[in-house]
C-alpha cells in the first residue's frame, strides 16, 4: 500500500511541474568582447578632458569644452546629493547659472584606478583633487568619482553617467 502511495504521489508531483522547456541558447561571443588598447586610451583621455575642461577661462569656454564630452541624454549624480541632472541643456544651467562669475579652477587633478568594460559601454573609476572660486570663495576638496561612456554615433566615448562624492580639505 505504501509503495502505491508513493507512486501516486509522484505522478501527482510530476503531472504539477511546468512543461519542460528546451535550455536556453547558447549565445556567441562578440569578436571583441573587451576594451582594446586604443578604447583605453580614448577613455582615459575623456578622464583627463573633463578636468581640463575645467580649467578653462571663462564660463563660456568651460561649458563648451565641458558639455562637449557628455552625450545628449547624460545624467549626473551631483556629489552635494541634489536631484539627478539630465541632459546637456540642464546641465549647462547647473553648471553655468546666470548671475554668479564663473568657476575658477586653481588645479584639478583626476587619477583613474580602473576603466574597464566593453566596446559597448565602460567605467572609468578613480579619485581627484580640486581646487576652485566660486562666487568669492575658494574651496579645496578631495573626492571619488565614477563615469560610465559609451561611444557615440561617430565613435567617439561621450560620458553618458557620471556620480562623485567630495570632501573639503581646507
Amino acid at each position: 500500500m505504501f509503495r502505491v502511495l508513493a507512486a501516486i504521489a509522484a505522478l501527482g508531483l510530476v503531472g504539477c511541474s511546468s512543461p519542460s522547456t528546451d535550455p536556453p541558447a547558447r549565445s556567441e561571443p562578440s569578436a571583441r568582447a573587451s576594451l582594446t588598447a586604443g578604447d583605453r586610451e580614448a577613455l582615459r583621455a575623456l578622464d583627463q578632458s573633463y578636468g581640463k575642461a575645467w580649467r578653462e577661462k571663462g564660463a563660456r569656454a568651460q561649458s563648451e569644452a565641458l558639455l562637449a564630452l557628455f552625450a545628449p541624454d547624460a545624467v549626473v549624480y551631483p556629489g552635494s546629493g541634489a536631484p539627478p541632472i539630465s541632459g546637456t541643456q540642464a546641465l549647462h544651467g547647473f553648471w553655468f547659472p546666470d548671475g554668479p562669475p564663473p568657476t575658477e579652477v586653481e588645479y584639478f587633478e583626476r587619477h583613474a584606478d580602473a576603466i574597464e568594460g566593453s566596446p559597448a559601454l565602460a567605467a572609468i573609476s578613480g579619485r581627484s583633487e580640486i581646487a576652485f572660486t566660486y562666487d568669492g570663495t575658494r574651496s579645496v576638496q578631495e573626492g571619488h568619482y565614477i563615469i560610465h561612456a559609451r561611444p557615440d554615433e561617430a565613435g567617439y566615448w561621450k560620458i553618458e553617467r557620471m556620480m562623485w562624492n567630495s570632501r573639503q580639505v581646507e
